[in-house]
């Protein structure tokens, strides 16, 4: 599925509504966009950072810049169906150059799933050395019981994601792919996750659930109960947007976790919306500039 735009307001209602999902129940349907057409952002022009020039060799690509990105990498990827029991996960693959051993980072993706950003943020976790697997959410759910390649529309696939994924299911599918990851013929042993939005919150349960974790980063998620976090079992670093409400109760997360012995760093940033990964513009430019570079370096130091 080719990455159509999703606006600022949309995002951050549909985070709003995240945390009730963590007992297990679905949430309401969401609302498109208003203007949202496909093919494209509504309004027309980007926002800032787009096209092939907007892509820095040393950041995941913005909105504007994911889709020629995928298009023209030149790293190995490929799709692949993971067993899962007698069912198969769905998932995007991307290996580093080369034939040495390397870490695997599980891709925890936004509402909208595996999408053109998701595989370009594995691209550029390839490109630093990991071998990166976006794990599809949507396996089975799509139209006829097609997977995210199969919904027309972002806008589908949200709506699909919050009705229809359970929590259990998709930690269960996370796991599924972890396992698979640790079994690849390059993997060094060491398994981290990386999750955004809905992802995010996936990246703290991982942390606290996973049999097989090392490390895990969370951008822009609702954090889980905090028996749930008082279970983390390793490192945690977090970023949130000044404008994320999120990021308002992050402390709160903070001191749960360092009541409870964890490990937890976080990062908020003056100014900067809810989903700053994504749209790079100019408020947003700083944020993940200093967020991915911290990222790759936590990655590296504790999953080599």
């Amino acid at each position: 599925m080719k990455r159509l735009g999703v606006s600022v307001l949309f995002v951050l209602a549909a985070l709003a509504a995240i945390g009730r999902d963590v007992a297990g129940q679905a949430a309401p349907p969401a609302q498109a966009p208003p203007g949202q057409a496909p093919g494209g952002r509504a309004g027309g022009a980007p926002a800032g950072g787009g096209g092939v020039a907007g892509k820095r060799p040393d950041l995941p690509a913005g909105e504007w810049a994911a889709s020629s990105t995928v298009a023209r990498t030149k790293i190995r990827h490929e799709w692949v169906d993971i067993p899962d029991g007698a069912k198969k996960v769905h998932a995007w693959i991307e290996y580093p150059d080369g034939e040495a051993k390397a870490p695997v980072v599980v891709v925890m993706p936004y509402e909208v799933g595996v999408d053109d950003w998701t595989r370009a943020v594995a691209d550029q976790l390839a490109t630093e050395g990991f071998i990166a697997i976006a794990t599809d959410l949507l396996t089975g759910f799509g139209p006829n019981g097609g997977n995210i390649e199969s919904f027309k529309t972002p806008d589908a696939s949200i709506r699909a994601t919050r009705t229809k994924v359970v929590p259990a299911e998709a930690m269960r599918r996370y796991l599924a792919a972890a396992a698979y990851g640790a079994k690849l013929p390059r993997a060094n042993g060491k398994i981290g996750s990386v999750g955004f939005g809905l992802g995010g919150m996936y990246a703290f349960r991982f942390a606290a659930e996973a049999p097989m974790v090392d490390a895990a980063v969370v951008y822009y998620g609702q954090p889980p109960d905090d028996a749930t976090l008082r279970k983390a079992k390793v490192p945690i670093l977090a970023f949130y947007g000044e404008d994320d409400p999120i990021a308002q109760s992050v402390e709160a997360t903070a001191a749960t976790l360092k009541g409870a012995g964890k490990n937890f760093e976080y990062h908020t940033y003056p100014g900067a919306s809810v989903d700053f990964a994504f749209i790079q513009d100019g408020r947003n430019g700083p944020a993940i500039q200093d967020a991915w570079k911290r990222t790759i370096a936590f990655l590296k130091e504790r999953l080599q």
